[in-house]
Formats: structure tokens, sequence, C-alpha cells
């Protein structure tokens, strides 16, 4: 029999935080990181060194920008699920804490006029970024270099963000407090182990596709150069309508814009599972992991998968973590 059990610190309080239920949402697809922390209305509070208690009002003890830890799993056993800060205080019954993770400092951060020359490698963007932060940068990201000038006027710092996610086709997440930047899977995490029937609770949403609608579709990245000619990461056949041409708006090293239509053709052409699982608390689970599927009932099935997005949730009907897949690997 396990009990399940939780931590929750906020900065300011002294004692760990017992909620009534806790939500959270983590993906590689959305860097905003998000959690709700569920509360009773009133509450009531130790006096210090002493053991008399005074109810008070929940909401009032908390305010938007308070750092927010929150871990939780099984006899005491308990996982870092969630790192960021209340973003709202939502004053219903019960109490809601709507928290956000380290995208909130960057929501934050306004008015950014920047420039960089040639030859500028993205590491030296995102630093300037996250100055003013507790945002740390992974180790992971790999060096880009940008062989055009790159510039941003008036810009929020999370559209510096979407910029290097929707036209550098980058991918951009939180590791709790650390910021990644660059190819789907590099970052890839340690491996854990989803056995259908054992310990998944519901697969019902798991699809399984032997062959996706685009396999046979190319991809091919192209570039003006420093010429001013179009220039391609692999050479390609014109003739061939099955090849689909992707640009970027700004010029990168060869090899970076080889890995990236390497990546954008493995996106359209995986087969195999997609989906979600359902499963218990343990495994723990988190987005850049890996998850190797096994399914005694189609063992043709089996495969290391790539774990896109965690939703999680922690409650009196006990804890649950969505494991959202999204290729193979």
């Amino acid at each position: 029999m396990f009990t399940m059990t939780s931590e929750i610190k906020v900065k300011g309080f002294k004692n760990i935080i017992k909620p009534n239920s806790i939500k959270w949402k983590r993906s590689i697809t959305d860097y905003s990181d998000t959690a709700t922390i569920t509360l009773p209305t009133i509450a009531m509070l130790k006096s210090n060194g002493g053991e008399d208690y005074k109810q008070v009002e929940t909401g009032l003890q908390f305010r938007e920008g308070m750092e927010v830890l929150i871990k939780c799993g099984y006899d005491g056993k308990n996982q870092t699920r969630f790192k960021g800060f209340i973003r709202r205080i939502n004053p219903k019954s019960p109490l809601e804490l709507e928290c956000e993770g380290y995208s909130y400092q960057l929501r934050k951060k306004q008015n950014i006029n920047k420039s960089y020359k040639a030859g500028v490698k993205l590491t030296d963007i995102l630093k300037d970024l996250v100055r003013d932060t507790n945002i740390l940068l992974s180790k992971q990201i790999p060096e880009i270099i940008f062989e055009s000038p790159v510039t941003f006027t008036n810009k929020k710092a999370t559209e510096v963000l979407d910029w290097l996610r929707d036209k550098m086709l980058q991918t951009v997440y939180f590791n709790l407090n650390y910021l990644y930047v660059g190819l789907r899977e590099t970052q890839l995490k340690p491996t854990i182990t989803l056995r259908l029937g054992w310990n998944v609770v519901e697969s019902n949403e798991l699809k399984f596709n032997d062959k996706r609608e685009l396999a046979d579709v190319k991809i091919s990245m192209v570039q003006k150069g420093k010429d001013g000619k179009t220039e391609s990461a692999t050479k390609s056949d014109p003739d061939n309508k099955n090849v689909k041409q992707m640009k970027l708006p700004c010029r990168v090293d060869k090899a970076t814009l080889k890995r990236i239509e390497d990546e954008q053709r493995k996106k359209m052409q995986n087969r195999g599972y997609e989906g979600a699982i359902t499963a218990f608390l343990v495994p723990y689970a988190e987005p850049g992991m890996a998850a190797t599927i096994e399914d005694k009932k189609y063992p043709l099935r089996n495969g290391k998968y790539f774990i896109e997005a965690i939703e999680g949730e922690f409650t009196s009907g006990g804890g649950r973590q969505k494991v959202k897949i999204a290729s193979t690997l």
C-alpha cells in the first residue's frame, strides 16, 4: 500500500503547504509550464514558537510573483513536478493559485531593442535574453551561428522565443529553471519503461500508425547565401513533386541547416505510436525523456519513443500523469 505525499514550498513561508489538489503541465511545444494549486479558503496558522493557532483567509497570505516549488510522489519519495511563480490568485472556494514556470520572468521583459552582427551565436542572444533573471541556460544548447544580422525591435522576451521556435524552427522549452533552445531531441534525458497492462492506467489515447500520410514527402531547407543566391541543405530533384521547401528568415551555418532539415523530415515520416498514456506518478517522467513502450499483446509495436509533454495531477482520487509521446527514437 502506497501513501501519497507532497511538498509545496512558497518563498516567504517557513512551513510546507498541504494542498487539496495539484495539477501541472509541461511540454516541449509550449515553453510556458503551468500549475494549479488548490487550497482551503480558510487556513489555520500556527503561531511562532507556540501551540496556538489562528484562522486566516488563505488568499491573503499569497501575492503574485512568489516563487513556488511543487514536489509529490509516494511514501515521502517526492519528485519535483514544477518550479515557477504565482501568476494569479483565484479567490474562489476552494482557493486556486495559478502558477507559471520561468517563462513568467521573460514575460515581464519588454521593449527589447537589440542588433547582432553576422556571426553571432545562439547562446550569445540567449544570454542577453535571460540577463537579470533566475533563468539558467541548458548546457545542451547546440552551437548555432547566424550568418546574417539579427535585429529585434520593441520585442518582448517571449516574442524572441516565439521567433526562434516558429521562424527558425527550433525547439524551445524550460526544464524547470533551465532554458533549452535547439533541435528537438538534442537534450535526451533518461529512459523510462511503460508497459501496457502493468504500470499504465489507461492507453485509449495511444494510437499506432504503421505508415504516416506524409511518409513519402521530402523536406528541402533553403536560404539565401552570402552572394544572394538560394542555397539548400541538400541537393534535390526539382522535378520531384514530393519535395516540400521550407525557408528560414535568417541565414545559419550549413551544418545547422542540414540538421533542421533532417529533423523536419523525421517529424513527417515518423511511424509508430503517437498520443498519450496515463500512468501513475512512478516512474517519474518529464518532457525530453525517452519512453520504452512494451505491449505484450502486439509485440511488433514495442519501441522507444520521445516524450513531448506531461500533464499531471495529485488529488484525493490518486496521482496520475498523462505522458504524451510524439516520435520514434
